[in-house]
């Protein structure tokens, strides 16, 4: 196995174990480069950084499988207090940088602007995306998945498809939930969805602690009778948990514990072992993503024995980006300079990795059919995908186990 070859596994070695030295070692050993790709160094980031490369390994594998060499890649570690202009200020011959997931946009915005790189976003999904629109240098920006946005439409459709057309939206403030409630409420008011609120604002926020909100939020649900009510909480979070109990208890009027079903908010990860109830539960079912999720998420499953995440899809589309970006000369920009990302069509037909590769030798430009979103993929922009959501099973609690009449109630 060559040295470049070794690279990716010596660069995980040295991050999970966080071995300081060990990039040196690894990049003395690789001529001039063209790609960097910044990993977070922080211990408390171990998780993600191992999710993220046990991704790209197989991205690897299927470059190696198409008979092509792998890319090239000068590793490096930046800590959460560090610039990436500090990084690379011996390294300005880098035409692509691979920017950490969840990595701050304004820094890394700052390094397009002033130098001209482009920069992969690998895992953006949350409130730092929205800030692309305002950022400088976003031109030179690729996002690589699509934005949480995408799930939330997903819900709002399958909520409506459920004849869940009323609504109350509560949200505990403290929960990261909260800063999607928002917008839930514009995209299911926008297809025809009606919200109930007392308030002055369409989400009603309830602090768990706070008796007096707890107390006003179960009159104000005995009072409009609204059939669904939207949950902006982890399934497990204290606001959730206090409702879920309430509702079993019958405090939301007389259609309860049977009424009214729940919308949840949460990632999909968070939903899968919910507490067994009377009522109908709806949400997240897998994220949006692309095309080719299947047979990444087979060979993940027979290389590492478990599923993956859209965080891995992330690192296994990375490896494959950069493959195609080295396989052949960069497409000249029209300011008449290299551009790594300028092979990207976002309007083709997608194609495997395979006929990618040989289009790029070949001084074509196309679209990568991919795992993590549907690779329409535009600088500054995020791509799509495809989000599933809907009503979701239940496991019976040790509550509930330990309460027969509720959960005979529960299943009958």
């Amino acid at each position: 196995m060559s040295k470049s070859a070794l690279h990716p596994w010596l660069a995980w070695s040295c991050l999970a174990a966080v071995v300081i030295g060990c990039q040196a070692l690894v990049s003395s050993a690789i001529p001039r480069q063209r790609v960097v790709v910044m990993l977070p160094s922080s211990p408390d980031d171990s998780v993600l950084r191992d999710r993220f490369l046990q991704g790209f390994a197989i991205g690897e594998g299927s470059v190696r499988a198409c008979g092509y060499p792998l890319p090239t890649v000068r590793w490096m570690s930046l800590r959460p207090d560090q610039s990436p202009l500090e990084q690379l200020t011996h390294h300005s011959d880098q035409h692509l940088v691979v920017a950490p997931p969840s990595a701050d946009l304004r820094a890394f915005s700052a390094l397009s602007k002033h130098h001209g790189i482009s920069v992969l976003l690998p895992y953006q999904r949350g409130e730092s995306i929205d800030t692309l629109r305002g950022l400088k240098g976003r031109d030179k920006l690729w996002p690589l998945v699509p934005s949480v946005e995408d799930d939330i439409k997903a819900t709002v459709e399958a909520t409506l498809r459920a004849g869940w057309d009323r609504a109350m939206v509560v949200a505990d403030p403290n929960s990261l939930e909260a800063t999607l409630s928002t917008t839930f409420v514009d995209h299911y008011k926008a297809s025809g969805g009606l919200v109930e609120s007392y308030e002055s604002t369409p989400v009603q926020q309830v602090d768990p602690r706070n008796h007096q909100r707890l107390a006003r939020f179960r009159r104000d649900m005995n009072w409009s009778w609204a059939g669904t009510v939207v949950v902006a909480d982890q399934p497990d979070g204290p606001l959730a948990s206090q409702l879920r109990q309430e509702q079993r208890d019958g405090a939301f009027g007389g259609g309860a514990p049977w009424t009214p079903n729940w919308v949840y908010l949460s990632d999909s990860d968070a939903l899968q072992d919910l507490p067994q109830v009377p009522w109908q539960q709806l949400g997240l079912e897998h994220p949006a993503r692309g095309d080719n999720w299947l047979a990444f998420e087979q060979e993940f499953s027979r290389r590492w024995g478990e599923a993956p995440d859209l965080l891995a899809a992330a690192g296994y589309d990375t490896a494959r980006v950069l493959a195609l970006v080295e396989v052949a000369s960069l497409p000249v920009s029209t300011e008449g300079i290299p551009d790594p990302m300028g092979w990207v069509s976002p309007d083709q037909d997608a194609v495997d990795l395979c006929t990618a590769l040989v289009q790029r030798q070949r001084g074509e430009s196309l679209r990568l059919k991919a795992a993590a979103s549907d690779f329409r993929l535009r600088a500054g922009m995020t791509p799509s995908g495809r989000a599933a959501a809907g009503l979701l099973e239940t496991t019976p609690s040790d509550r509930m186990k330990a309460d027969g009449n509720r959960a005979d109630a529960s299943t009958g």
